[in-house]
């Protein structure tokens, strides 16, 4: 039986869907529902430090990209949490830095979670830096079933079984 669901997300349009399935799922379940962002743990090396000659600068710098990050994750986070609130499910959240792959299975097997759910994988380029999950590594660490939603399947599987509740479809529709 599906009692907690964790739902890895950072807001792009297939985490997004990943998102709306998952709530489908909790509320059709009764399950509990926990949304993790995971900021890549090699961020650092993406600003480009070579330009800032003195190391106050450069760690100013840093606490502003780091920030940032965080801003980036609780905006995400916050937008899914008035969706979920919107189709009465409550949902917890949180943010870890680290490899997509294993912090995803380490939040799951911490919290006891029955199911993952991802959203498809991206085909092209983010315009920010976004955290990519090797889906293979995590299936074989992860402590429970691995769902990966693909791009249009919840929308269609709500058809199908009329279990989508009106507010979900629209704020998938929003993005």
């Amino acid at each position: 039986m599906i009692r907690k669901i964790l739902v890895a997300t950072h807001g792009s349009k297939g985490a997004v869907e990943a998102e709306q399935y998952a709530l489908d799922l909790a509320r059709t379940l009764g399950a509990e529902l926990h949304a993790l962002y995971v900021i890549h743990k090699g961020w650092g090396s993406l600003v480009g430090i070579e330009w800032l000659h003195s190391s106050e600068k450069r760690m100013e710098f840093y606490r502003y990209a780091e920030a940032e990050l965080y801003r980036m994750a609780d905006e995400a986070l916050g937008k899914f949490a008035q969706r979920a609130a919107a189709c009465g499910v409550s949902v917890t959240t949180s943010v870890r830095v680290g490899d997509p792959g294993e912090a995803i299975g380490d939040d799951a097997r911490e919290r006891g979670s029955d199911l993952i759910v991802l959203g498809d994988v991206c085909k092209g380029r983010s315009e920010e830096y976004k955290a990519r999950i090797n889906v293979g590594k995590l299936l074989r660490s992860a402590p429970c079933s691995v769902l990966q939603v693909k791009a249009d399947a919840r929308e269609k599987d709500a058809a199908l079984t009329g279990e989508a509740c009106s507010s979900c479809l629209q704020g998938i529709a929003k993005g």
